[in-house]
């Protein structure tokens, strides 16, 4: 079970990402749209719920897509705290790939998806978005939430595998070209001890793609 001694930071802040959905485990791209969490997925969210049962958080995060939202409000559970939901957190906007698999996206858009992997910081979606604009609106609501909620607290945000990679990007002032060589799995704990932006500050990743939880539950 997960547990830390906590020190002096800006923020601690936890990235979960949702669990499985029917298009994930079908290699669909799904990005905006709001697919539902499969029966995996709903005991992967109970699992890392129960992971975390002994974190304090003081407040929760979440993207307003459902397999997020529902991930989020199965590890709040009774908690009397703060949760709040932000569209700000949703997956890339995967625009004219949603739905379509990898053959068919290499086939009708070639290469692409190479350099989406290889290059994120250099690839905007047909029709969709940048990985630099997604960095930009799920910043803006995690600042958001950091100010609202005041210094040295714990914070939760479950989103999504592209927006929790950005997020770390940004916390470790890292350039985006970095975004995929951080695995983010399905209800995958990260951590960031947040301590600031200017060049002074040693922001440190404490925990990354953390998935025991999911080792000894029965799918």
């Amino acid at each position: 079970m997960i547990s830390y001694v906590k020190e002096f930071a800006y923020a601690h802040n936890y990235l979960v990402r949702h669990g499985q959905t029917e298009w994930n485990s079908s290699g669909f791209y799904q990005g905006f749209t709001n697919v539902q969490l499969n029966q995996t997925g709903i005991i992967q969210a109970e699992a890392v719920a129960k992971e975390l049962t002994s974190v304090h958080f003081d407040s929760i995060i979440a993207s307003d897509l459902d397999r997020a939202r529902i991930t989020a409000e199965t590890i709040l559970g009774n908690r009397q705290i703060p949760f709040k939901t932000d569209e700000r957190l949703r997956e890339i906007n995967f625009g004219d790939w949603e739905g379509l698999t990898y053959d068919q996206i290499e086939a009708k858009w070639p290469h692409s998806i190479y350099t989406m992997y290889r290059s994120p910081d250099k690839v905007k979606i047909s029709n969709g978005e940048s990985f630099q604009e997604v960095q930009e609106r799920a910043w803006q609501a995690l600042t958001d939430e950091m100010t609202a909620i005041g210094e040295d607290k714990t914070i939760l945000i479950v989103a999504h595998g592209g927006t929790n990679r950005t997020l770390i990007c940004k916390m470790l002032s890292l350039p985006l070209h970095f975004a995929w060589n951080f695995s983010q799995g399905n209800t995958a704990i990260s951590r960031v001890e947040f301590y600031g932006l200017t060049e002074d500050d040693h922001n440190t990743l404490s925990l990354l793609n953390y998935t025991k939880h999911l080792e000894t539950i029965q799918l």
